[in-house]
């Protein structure tokens, strides 16, 4: 047999190699966060089904965050927190100990991880009091008994009841409601004009952006948004676009919802760019 097809035999061998164990490797994606219905009448099932959307959607939790897992995430995994938080110990009730952990995470950190989690109630993320409500009983189900209802009071909460009238959707946090919203054109040549080609493929500080829609999902974009280090495009230096961001006071200032904007904004970029295949901080 000859050099030549002991070579192209040894490829596919190894190229069915990585596919098959990419098909066993857990894959993870933080996708553009939806809109889930948030009502004062909700019942105990309701509060943990509209909690597990939040968790999987808008509250961006299962980009750190596993469930099950024997390979954590950047933060802990969730499989039994409800149990845990029962079992505190101390004198906060399992609500109070979950409220703390969404409203002030840095308050009590877990051994063996580092702070660092935004609080929900803050951008980007700014989930409602109530949004929250859904997300401790859905926690509470994980091992354990959900107990919290739409009329718990919160010492975190910012009124008696933020919950909407019946049938009423979920919002932006209540310190960015009343703010004047930029378009999502306006908030990427405010942010970003001054690292990446917004309309071409230039090489400066960031890869063009011109075919961004082209070459990553939306959940990679929502992921290079908020998480801009977590995969750096080839060539490009690192913590960049996070100190930027972070330095120009995007993160206290957009929603979740005007991000998610931005990402369709992104996503109707699919022009004829020859950079580097990298969209805000992800390699693709």
């Amino acid at each position: 047999m000859n050099t030549a097809v002991r070579l192209g035999l040894f490829t596919v061998a190894i190229t069915a190699f990585y596919n098959y164990v990419g098909h066993w490797v857990p894959q993870k994606e933080v996708h553009p966060p939806v809109d889930t219905a948030v009502s004062a009448d909700m019942s105990a099932d309701e509060m943990v089904a509209a909690g597990s959307e939040i968790v999987a959607g808008k509250g961006t939790c299962l980009g750190c965050h596993t469930i099950g897992s024997h390979s954590p995430g950047r933060f802990p995994d969730l499989a039994g927190v409800g149990a845990r938080a029962a079992e505190r110990g101390d004198s906060k009730t399992a609500e109070e100990y979950l409220a703390e952990a969404l409203y002030e995470p840095d308050a009590f950190i877990v051994d063996g991880f580092s702070p660092g989690m935004t609080p929900a109630n803050k951008p980007p993320i700014g989930l409602t009091d109530a949004e929250i409500l859904t997300v401790i009983a859905y926690l509470q189900s994980l091992g354990g008994t959900p107990s919290a209802t739409m009329s718990t009071k919160l010492s975190y909460q910012s009124e008696p009841s933020s919950a909407p009238p019946a049938g009423g959707g979920s919002g932006a946090s209540a310190d960015l409601s009343d703010a004047p919203r930029l378009s999502p054109e306006k908030m990427l040549t405010t942010y970003c004009g001054s690292c990446p080609d917004l309309a071409g493929s230039a090489p400066r500080v960031g890869p063009g952006l011109g075919d961004v829609g082209a070459r990553l999902t939306p959940a990679e974009l929502y992921e290079a948004i908020l998480d801009p280090d977590r995969v750096i495009a080839e060539g490009f230096p690192g913590g960049i676009m996070s100190a930027s961001l972070k330095a120009s006071g995007f993160y206290d200032k957009a929603s979740s919802n005007d991000i998610r904007k931005v990402v369709a904004q992104l996503v109707s970029a699919t022009g004829h760019a020859s950079g580097p295949a990298s969209g805000g901080g992800t390699k693709k």
